[in-house]
């Protein structure tokens, strides 16, 4: 992937809120997630442990996701992100906390209830993901004209 690329990925991934997350373990299952990306690309969701896809999560790691901005008419050039990735619960107060602080800055309204203290003391269930991108496809009529497409392995 070129400098210009992962800039551009970047900018995407930072620009949308929603994602499309998709599980499976006996059979498939997709789940809408509020998500946030670090430096690296690694997505991160909150969400219940008890929840149908993090417990398809804890039987299979892999996973695949879209990202797509939802108010594109249908007539005007598209943009959007199709990856493949490994999903796993983060461990630690300190990351979590972390975390917890750029996905409340991307999906405000929750801090008052979905917080380290209320996690602490089991007030509440949800924890921190990360999905780590194996393969991204950078869907961009715009950019990609006849090809519309590149696919990054980041295995």
């Amino acid at each position: 992937m070129t400098g210009s690329d992962f800039v551009l990925i970047k900018k995407f991934l930072n620009s949308q809120r929603l994602m499309t997350l998709a599980t499976y373990s006996q059979k498939p299952w997709v789940a809408t997630v509020y998500y946030v990306t670090d430096k690296d690309l690694n997505l991160y969701f909150v969400s219940s442990p008890n929840s149908k896809h993090c417990q398809d999560i804890e039987k299979n790691k892999h996973v695949a996701c879209a990202i797509y901005d939802s108010h594109t008419p249908n007539s005007e050039l598209k943009v959007g992100i199709q990856l493949q990735g490994e999903a796993g619960l983060v461990k630690g107060w300190d990351k979590t906390k972390v975390l917890l602080k750029m996905w409340h800055k991307a999906a405000p309204g929750a801090e008052d209830v979905v917080n380290i203290k209320n996690m602490k003391n089991k007030i509440v269930t949800p924890r921190v993901y990360k999905i780590k991108p194996t393969m991204i496809k950078f869907f961009n009529q715009r950019l990609y004209k006849e090809k519309e497409e590149k696919v990054f392995k980041l295995v």
